[in-house]
């Protein structure tokens, strides 16, 4: 599983927590090390990438332009 996967499986397991216990659940539950310190970062892009979704599954598709016609 990729980190952020983990994270983010992490994050729904213990909701919004501090980065010491975020980083400690990780390596206890799932064995993966992410130092505390980087907490915000991985907040940040999750955050980031969920925004990106949103807007994806919101953006209207735009019809391909159709040429003029010419009488």
């Amino acid at each position: 599983m990729k980190p952020l996967d983990l994270f983010r499986r992490a994050v729904s397991e213990i909701g919004d927590a501090s980065a010491t216990e975020l980083s400690a659940h990780l390596e206890k539950q799932h064995g993966f090390k992410i130092e505390p310190r980087f907490i915000p970062l991985y907040k940040a892009t999750l955050r980031d990438l969920e925004r990106m979704d949103r807007l994806r599954q919101h953006a209207i598709s735009v019809p391909p332009r159709q040429p003029a016609q010419t009488p």
